[in-house]
């Protein structure tokens, strides 16, 4: 049996493209589902490749908010 992760991102620290970017990138090492629910960005990882070694939930989220704080930098204030 696969595992399953939920993870839940608060939308004042990643951002929805950022997030979408990380799935893209991530998508062939498991199944990912974003659903935005009140202040959060909800990300389902089901069905992860057994050949993964380490955190992937841990990786996932370090990129998403790598790439949300390098959008939020090249965004003019």
């Amino acid at each position: 049996m696969s595992a399953e992760i939920k993870l839940r991102l608060h939308r004042s620290m990643y951002m929805a493209q950022a997030i979408k970017d990380a799935i893209g990138i991530f998508e062939d090492f498991a199944r990912f589902e974003m659903k935005r629910q009140d202040d959060h960005y909800n990300v389902d990882i089901h069905d992860i490749d057994p050949e993964v070694d380490g955190d992937l939930a841990g990786e996932f989220c370090n990129f998403a908010l790598a790439h949300t704080i390098e959008r939020k930098r090249k965004t003019p204030k």
